[in-house]
């Protein structure tokens, strides 16, 4: 978690569009899981076993946090219009569900990749999440320039990343 919330708090930060921080967060989450097949494995799985005490209240603090800021980014994208209104905790939850259980299935070196999945699983929760009588941005072209104009700025939640502004 500690990679993975590290970025999340990075993309959260970023002086961009809610919609747009949603789906790097959504590519730097996937990213994690290919990259991490066993250790999502074991949390998914196991976190459930840990006796009370500080590991387990480390883990569901950073789950917690790691949650909150996908529920914020969610809120923005209501309040600015995008989104229509929805249930946070719920929209949370189906945007997480979606990500999470890749790993049951995702062969890494197969058919997608993290950036492929991301670009589905946003086209699938934005459409399904958006305003009635509005338009999405062009989220995809948003996030392509976004890789290209800063490739110093990875989504994956292992690089560096030094505090930056965009």
């Amino acid at each position: 978690m500690d990679p993975l919330l590290a970025r999340a708090r990075q993309i959260a930060a970023l002086d961009a569009a809610p919609l747009l921080r949603l789906r790097l967060l959504s590519e730097s989450l996937l990213t994690i899981i290919f990259r991490r097949l066993d250790h999502i494995w074991v949390y998914e799985h196991d976190y459930r076993s840990l006796t009370p005490g500080e590991y387990l209240d480390t883990l569901l603090g950073q789950r917690a946090e790691f949650e909150r800021l996908v529920t914020d980014l969610l809120k923005e994208a209501v309040e600015d219009g995008s989104f229509r209104a929805i249930e946070p905790r719920l929209a949370t939850l189906q945007f997480l569900n979606l990500h999470n259980h890749t790993y049951q299935w995702v062969k890494p070196g197969g058919r997608w990749d993290a950036a492929f999945l991301s670009r589905e699983y946003c086209a699938t929760l934005f459409r399904g999440f958006g305003a009635a009588d509005g338009d999405l941005p062009e989220v995809e072209e948003q996030a392509a320039a976004f890789k290209r104009d800063r490739p110093e700025l990875p989504l994956d939640p292992e690089a560096e990343w030094q505090s930056v502004s965009v």
